[in-house]
């Protein structure tokens, strides 16, 4: 039978998704959505025309849709039928604020403060879910170590996320590789972390002071003992390009986990926010969802503890059980300082206004160093 995916968002993420599944074979049918019709349009015939030309003849047509109008999404939904959903959708992308000239305040005050501008859309896709009675799995895209966590306090929460820790895994493969000489394919790697972990160790080479935990295979064999932990971290700060071209990776992290959903593989890789977690861990992805997996060394509830401190150093105190984002005492005073964001504490029925507050601060603050907030046309 046909699945069908539907790729909400078709920015830097969603977009590079769509181009790479356009050239995959065992994806069926493709819904492209997002709510700039013109750049849909555009973008879905591009990668059509791309794929041809390469000998590829996928199922995809485009649609409009406008998350923030809940009874038409689901109505969307409802119409259409994804088996699974990948939403890359934010009211202000992550890089965009590494553009200002302050920036490296920016993020000393760590991805928490932003919540609410990446929870707006995404709680509203889940308010639509529900609403349409669809049983799709939900892939998130965005700061799915927090946000996958709030939204299970008020369900439904996205099956799991993309990203973050995942993408540090492919640097300590390569760093344990060149270290003990043997090919990166050899190297197995079992992680706990946060979002903050994969930020630290890209752009400074070490944790940062955040816990973690890590066991590292090489041909089956335990090495972890036999490494200077903080010397593969050293060496996964690596040449790349910057934030705003960077976007083919995490795409690349989007379209694994969304294959392997798809195609029920059993997949063993990394992920965060899965069954609504805080941060990331090892998972296997299947049609079933997400599971974690973790080695005998570490339970569940200790990876879990990691991650709730490690959101601290992302300008997380905590999440209540209610889904209230608190943060901590050194984040609001950056955000007061640059932006006169004063709210430590942000209720969930507050996302909106939050996050409209966040986009209007952010755009002025912008407006005053002259940095345009890149949009696709």
């Amino acid at each position: 039978m046909v699945q069908t995916l539907m790729i909400i968002g078709l920015g830097d993420v969603g977009g590079n998704a769509l181009e790479f599944l356009a050239r995959t074979p065992s994806v069926g049918r493709i819904i492209a959505a997002d709510y700039n019709s013109d750049w849909g349009v555009r973008k879905t015939n591009n990668a059509v025309m791309g794929a041809a030309l390469q000998g590829f003849y996928p199922h995809i047509e485009f649609v409009k849709i406008n998350l923030n109008d809940v009874e038409a999404t689901a109505e969307t939904l409802l119409k259409h039928k994804p088996d699974l959903i990948f939403a890359g959708v934010s009211l202000l992308s992550w890089w965009v604020r590494r553009l200002l000239p302050v920036s490296e305040r920016i993020v000393e005050a760590g991805s928490g403060p932003w919540l609410p501008v990446q929870l707006k859309l995404t709680l509203k896709l889940m308010k639509a879910v529900k609403k349409s009675g669809i049983t799709a799995h939900v892939i998130n895209a965005s700061f799915p170590d927090a946000t996958n966590m709030v939204l299970s306090k008020v369900g439904p929460a996205p099956t799991v996320g993309i990203g973050n820790l995942d993408l540090v895994i492919p640097l300590i493969q390569s760093a344990v590789a060149k270290k003990l000489g043997v090919p990166m394919h050899n190297v197995t790697v079992y992680m706990v972390g946060h979002h903050f972990h994969d930020v630290s160790i890209e752009e400074r080479g070490s944790a940062g002071g955040a816990p973690y935990f890590i066991k590292i295979l090489a041909a089956g064999d335990d090495v972890t003992d036999k490494l200077d932990i903080d010397e593969v971290f050293s060496a996964c700060k690596i040449p790349m390009p910057d934030p705003t071209r960077a976007a083919m990776p995490v795409a690349s992290s989007a379209v694994k986990n969304i294959l392997a959903i798809l195609n029920d593989t059993g997949l063993l890789t990394h992920a965060p926010g899965p069954l609504g977690l805080p941060g990331g861990y090892p998972v296997r992805l299947s049609a079933k969802g997400a599971e974690v997996v973790l080695p005998e060394e570490i339970s569940l509830k200790e990876a879990v503890k990691i991650n709730e401190a490690a959101q601290k150093f992302d300008g997380i105190e905590t999440i209540k059980d209610d889904g209230t984002i608190v943060l901590t005492e050194k984040s609001l005073k950056i955000m007061s300082e640059l932006f006169g964001y004063t709210h430590d504490q942000v209720r969930v029925n507050e996302i909106d206004e939050r996050a409209d507050e966040l986009f209007s601060r952010f755009k002025a603050l912008a407006d005053k160093y002259g940095t345009a907030i890149p949009t696709y046309t």
